[in-house]
C-alpha cells in the first residue's frame, strides 16, 4: 500500500517505527514477564531467590503456551493461548492483589494495586495482540477453500412409486 507522504524525513521515520514495532513489542512483552516475575517473587511467602526462580518459570511457561502456534504454524490456530494468558493474568492481579494487602493500606493499597496491575493487564493486551497479528502475518488462521459435493437425490424405484400411489 503506497503512502503519500510529503516530507520525506517523516517518511523515513514513520517506516523506521514501522520496522521496529514488532521487535519493540515483543521486548515490551519479554520486560512485562520480568516486571510479574519480580513482583511475584516479593509477595510470595518464601526466600526471594527461590520465589524469583519459580515466578520466572511460571512467566516462561506462559510464553511458552501463548506463543506455540507459532513452533509449527503448518495447522489452524489453538484456541486455547489466549485463555491461559487471560488466566494467567487474573492469577496474577490475585496475587498481588493480596500480595499488596499486607504491606499497604487505604489509598496506598489504591493507589499500588491499580499501577501495578495496569502493568500486569497491559502486558496481556499486548502479547494477545502481538499473537493476533503473528497469526495473521504467518497465515495460519487462512482456511483453505474447499469444495464440497452438492447431495445427491436418492432414486426413486418402482417400489417407491407405486407406494406413493398408494398412499395418495
Amino acid at each position: 500500500m503506497e503512502k503519500n507522504f510529503t516530507n520525506t524525513q517523516f517518511k523515513w521515520t514513520f517506516e523506521s517505527i514501522s520496522d521496529n514495532i514488532p521487535t519493540i513489542m515483543l521486548i515490551t512483552i519479554l520486560l512485562t514477564y520480568g516486571i510479574n516475575a519480580y513482583l511475584t517473587a516479593i509477595f510470595l511467602p518464601m526466600e526471594f531467590w527461590l520465589a524469583i526462580i519459580a515466578s520466572s518459570i511460571l512467566q516462561l511457561g506462559r510464553f511458552a503456551v501463548v506463543f506455540m502456534d507459532f513452533l509449527n504454524p503448518t495447522k489452524g490456530r489453538s484456541t486455547y493461548p489466549p485463555k491461559i494468558a487471560l488466566g494467567a493474568t487474573i492469577v496474577a492481579l490475585i496475587e498481588i492483589f493480596f500480595g499488596l494487602q499486607e504491606q499497604y493500606q487505604g489509598g496506598e493499597f489504591i493507589t499500588m494495586f491499580l499501577f501495578v496491575g495496569t502493568i500486569v493487564v497491559f502486558g496481556y493486551l499486548l502479547e494477545i495482540n502481538f499473537v493476533d497479528k503473528g497469526v495473521e502475518a504467518y497465515g495460519i488462521n487462512n482456511q483453505k477453500k474447499t469444495r464440497r459435493r452438492t447431495p445427491r437425490k436418492p432414486k426413486e424405484n418402482k417400489q417407491t412409486i407405486e407406494l406413493n400411489k398408494a398412499i395418495s
